[in-house]
C-alpha cells in the first residue's frame, strides 16, 4: 500500500525543493480529486442538473491535470491551475449569490495554496493577481449594488487581510525553505564525510593489508632464522661434542690395553676431562694397562705431572698399570729442576717402547 503511495506521489524532479511541492501538489489535487467522486458527487445525485454534472466534471478534470503536472515535474504550472481555478471560484459568488459580498474572503485559498506549492517571492504574484482580479470584479460590480452590500468596504478589509496574510506566509515559506536549504547542505556534508570516510578505510584497510603482508613475511623470515639457528646450534653442539671427544681421545689398540694421546696443554679443564673420560674407558674396556702419551704435550708444569700422577694412582686403584710415554727432553728437565717424583709410574721414551714393554709389564704384576 505505502509503496503505491509512493509511487504515486512521485515527482519527476532533481530538485528537491520542487519535488517536495510536487507532493504537495499531487497529494493535494488527488484528495480534492477524491472528494468530488464522493461527497461531490452525492451532493450533486441529491439535486442533479447537466450544470452540476458538468461543473463536477470540469472540476475533476481540472484537479487531475494538476495532480499530472506534478508528477510530471511542471509544479508552477500545476499549482497556478489551482490557484486560478481556487481565484475563479471565490469570485464568482459575486456573481451567483451578490447579496452577500463575504465570498471574496476565499481568496485567501489563493494565498494559501501559493504559500505551500509556490516559491517564497511567487507569492507576491499571487497577492497581486488576487488584488487586481478583487478590484476588476469589484469595479464590475454596479454601484446600487456595492453600496447596498457595503462591497467596498468588505474588498478593503479583504485586501489588508491578503497582504497581511500574504507577509505572514512568505515570511513562513522563506523560513522554511532556508531550513530546507540548511538541512540539503549539512545533508551533503554528511554524504561528502562519509565518502570521504569511506575512501579513508579504504586507505586504512589497504595499509593493514600491507602491514599485515609484511608482518607475515617478517615472521616467516624470522622463522627461517631461527630455523638455521637452531640448526647452527646443532651443529655446534656436534661439533662442540667432536672437539671433547678429540680433547681426550682414548684409542683401544688391545683388548687389554688402552692408549691416551695427549696434544697441547694440560689445564684444569682438560685434567678434569681426563678424569671423566679414562677411568670409565678402563671399566668398560677391562684394561689392565694405560699408556699416556705425551709426545704433543710441551710443557708439563707443576699441576700438570700432578694430575698425571693423580690419574695413574686412581687407576692402580682399578688394577691398571699405567705407563707415561714421549717425555722428550725439555720435558724431562722441567720435571727434574721443578723436583717432581714421577718414580711411581712407568716411563717410556716413545709409544712404541711402552706397547714393547706392555708384556713384561702384564708378568711382573
Amino acid at each position: 500500500m505505502w509503496k503505491l503511495i509512493a509511487h504515486f506521489v512521485h515527482v519527476k524532479a532533481s530538485n528537491p525543493d520542487q519535488q517536495r511541492r510536487g507532493q504537495l501538489l499531487v497529494t493535494l489535487s488527488a484528495g480534492v480529486v477524491v472528494i468530488l467522486l464522493t461527497a461531490g458527487l452525492l451532493l450533486t445525485m441529491l439535486q442533479p442538473t447537466i450544470g452540476r454534472f458538468i461543473n463536477l466534471g470540469l472540476a475533476t478534470l481540472v484537479f487531475s491535470t494538476a495532480a499530472f503536472l506534478g508528477r510530471q515535474g511542471f509544479v508552477s504550472a500545476g499549482s497556478y491551475i489551482l490557484i486560478i481555478v481556487a481565484g475563479i471560484g471565490s469570485l464568482s459568488g459575486l456573481f451567483f449569490n451578490p447579496d452577500s459580498p463575504f465570498n471574496i474572503i476565499y481568496l485567501l485559498i489563493c494565498v494559501l495554496l501559493s504559500s505551500i506549492l509556490l516559491k517564497p517571492n511567487q507569492i507576491w504574484i499571487v497577492l497581486a493577481g488576487c488584488l487586481a482580479a478583487l478590484a476588476v470584479v469589484v469595479v464590475t460590480v454596479p454601484v446600487a449594488t456595492r453600496s447596498a452590500i457595503l462591497l467596498d468596504y468588505a474588498a478593503a478589509h479583504v485586501s489588508v487581510l491578503l497582504t497581511v496574510t500574504a507577509l505572514i506566509t512568505f515570511i513562513g515559506a522563506r523560513s522554511l525553505a532556508a531550513a530546507l536549504a540548511e538541512a540539503r547542505e549539512l545533508r551533503r556534508q554528511a554524504e561528502e564525510a562519509n565518502q570521504r570516510l569511506v575512501q579513508v578505510n579504504a586507505g586504512l584497510e589497504a595499509r593493514i593489508a600491507e602491514r599485515t603482508e609484511a608482518l607475515q613475511r617478517l615472521a616467516d623470515e624470522q622463522r627461517a632464522t631461527m630455523s638455521q639457528l637452531a640448526e647452527s646450534l646443532r651443529s655446534q653442539q656436534e661439533l662442540n661434542q667432536l672437539i671433547l671427544e678429540l680433547d681426550v681421545p682414548i684409542i683401544p689398540v688391545r683388548d687389554d690395553t688402552l692408549v691416551v694421546p695427549l696434544v697441547g696443554g694440560l689445564d684444569s679443564h682438560r685434567v678434569q676431562r681426563l678424569f671423566e673420560n679414562v677411568l670409565p674407558a678402563i671399566e668398560r674396556a677391562g684394561a689392565r694397562l694405560l699408556v699416556i702419551d705425551v709426545t704433543g704435550v710441551a710443557v708439563i708444569d707443576t699441576y700438570a705431572a700432578a694430575a698425571l700422577l693423580q690419574v695413574a694412582q686412581a687407576a692402580r686403584l682399578m688394577g691398571v698399570t699405567t705407563t707415561l710415554a714421549g717425555i722428550r727432553p725439555e720435558v724431562a728437565q722441567t720435571l727434574v729442576s721443578l723436583g717432581i717424583d714421577l718414580s711411581s709410574i712407568h716411563t717410556a721414551s716413545t709409544l712404541q717402547a711402552a706397547l714393547r714393554l706392555q708384556p713384561q709389564m702384564l708378568s711382573a704384576t
